[in-house]
């Protein structure tokens, strides 16, 4: 089971990395930073339950279920300290998530130059910019070395 996530996380990333430095810098559109953010979001989730699932096999960790946030707290409380994963990256994949549910529920977005802003109900503003989005797929790339050295790939 831990192969088929680790497998769909490489490609969630290469997905990212293909919009970001093919697609994005032809079609110069920042609504697709949304896109990147998404895959990276997903490629992130896919590693974290390849090594949940890999922990689940060896008996190190419970069962859980299938939630994000409880599979999310799981991993947080036991895999990151076991495994040495910088906190930088679970951060991250919280970071993203709540990212991606700001964009669902926001009622403005709008672009100025090459940023991609999202404008909350109160009036709150995130701006995503490309070299953030850069910074995104580089740790995402860092963090899918770290499974690939966690599964013995």
């Amino acid at each position: 089971m831990h192969h088929i996530h680790n497998k769909k996380a490489r490609e969630q990333y290469d997905a990212a990395f293909h919009l970001l430095n093919v697609t994005f810098p032809l079609i110069k559109e920042p609504k697709l930073l949304m896109g990147i953010v998404n895959n990276v979001s997903q490629s992130m989730e896919h590693g974290m339950n390849a090594i949940l699932a890999y922990e689940r096999q060896l008996k190190l960790v419970p069962n859980y279920n299938n939630e994000f946030q409880s599979k999310f707290n799981l991993f947080r409380y036991k895999s990151i300290k076991r495994n040495n994963i910088p906190n930088e990256l679970v951060t991250m994949m919280q970071d993203l998530k709540e990212l991606i549910e700001l964009h669902k529920q926001c009622p403005t977005e709008f672009q100025r130059g090459n940023k991609y802003i999202l404008a909350s109900k109160d009036y709150q503003l995130k701006v995503l910019s490309i070299k953030e989005i850069r910074e995104y797929v580089a740790k995402n790339n860092r963090f899918l070395g770290i499974v690939n050295q966690i599964l013995r790939i």
